[in-house]
C-alpha cells in the first residue's frame, strides 16, 4: 500500500467521497431553502471531483498491473461522486428558478 499508484488511488476515493457527501449536504440545504448555502457547498464538491479527476489522470499513466481492485474500486466512487455532484446541481438551480 505504500506505492505511488495506490497513494493516488486513495486520493481518487477520499477526494470523491467527500464530492459525493457535500453534494448531498447542498441537497439538502437546497430542500430547506437555503440556496446559497447550497451553492457554496456544491462549489467545494466540485473542487473535490476535479482533484479525484487529476488524480485518475495521474493513476492511467502506471501499469495497472498489481492492485487493480483497489484502482478500479476509487474509479467507481469518482464516476459515483461526477454523477450526484451533477444531478444535485440541477436539482438546486430547479429549487432556485422554483423559488424565484
Amino acid at each position: 500500500m505504500d506505492t505511488y499508484p495506490d497513494m493516488v488511488s486513495f486520493s481518487i476515493l477520499k477526494n470523491a467521497r467527500q464530492a459525493k457527501d457535500l453534494a448531498y449536504k447542498a441537497l439538502k440545504k437546497a430542500k430547506d431553502g437555503e440556496l446559497e448555502e447550497a451553492r457554496r457547498l456544491l462549489s467545494i464538491s466540485d473542487a473535490a471531483c476535479s482533484a479525484a479527476q487529476q488524480a485518475e489522470t495521474e493513476l492511467l499513466t502506471f501499469d495497472m498491473t498489481g492492485r487493480e481492485h483497489v484502482r478500479e474500486h476509487s474509479r467507481d466512487h469518482l464516476m459515483s461522486s461526477i454523477l450526484a455532484t451533477e444531478l444535485v446541481h440541477e436539482m438546486v438551480e430547479k429549487s432556485h428558478s422554483e423559488n424565484d
